[in-house]
């Protein structure tokens, strides 16, 4: 079974997230500001999302 992805800024929301969420989500911690991603790697589309 597949998970969505969740990426948060710090590793202390994680376990507040499990808390609302349910077991689909994996929530990972990026430990800072994710910017400037590329569209066509790894990054998201605002047009759709």
């Amino acid at each position: 079974m597949s998970k969505a992805l969740i990426i948060v800024e710090s590793p202390a929301k994680i376990k507040s997230l499990k808390k609302f969420l349910q077991r689909g989500y994996l929530i990972e911690s990026s430990v800072g500001h994710i910017i400037d991603l590329p569209q066509k790697k790894f990054g998201i589309d605002f047009e759709k999302d």
